[in-house]
């Protein structure tokens, strides 16, 4: 039996996903016909999680402000950047304007700084902590 992926962005142009081999997560980006994959050990990916959560974050609080106050900001705030084996993973977050919400900005950066990235909604990036963290922790209690 084969190691399943899990994505949280399955559409035929557009995938994030992540695996677990070898008590490491593999996160899995493929934009067109480019695919990047980035592998982290458990405290790595423990981190790029963390972060993740941390943009949610600062999404939602950009939407929050932006519907009740008016606050408009004009620039990507950047969230981390975590390192892997074999590349980084870089996460941002766009801001909220009057065509749409806050949105998470995740970037895979490999060698010779060849880097692809996707746009989503917190919401999809807080269901793919959830699967990051049970990943982690099913490695963990096998250790």
């Amino acid at each position: 039996m084969g190691v399943r992926i899990l994505y949280i962005i399955n559409q035929p142009n557009r995938k994030l996903g992540v695996i677990c081999k070898d008590r490491k997560l593999i996160f899995i980006m493929k934009i067109n016909d480019i695919e990047k994959r980035i592998s982290m050990n458990l405290e790595s990916a423990a981190l790029l999680k963390l972060m993740l959560e941390e943009g949610v974050k600062t999404a939602e609080k950009l939407n929050k402000d932006f519907k009740l106050y008016h606050i408009k900001i004009k620039e990507i705030t950047d969230i981390s950047t975590v390192f892997g084996y074999d590349g980084r993973i870089s996460i941002g977050v766009l801001p909220a304007d009057e065509r749409r919400v806050a949105s998470i900005l995740i970037g895979f950066h490999t060698d010779n700084d060849s880097h692809i990235s996707i746009i989503t909604t917190p919401k999809k990036i807080a269901l793919f902590c959830l699967i990051i963290e049970k990943l982690i922790l099913e490695n963990i209690s096998n250790s």
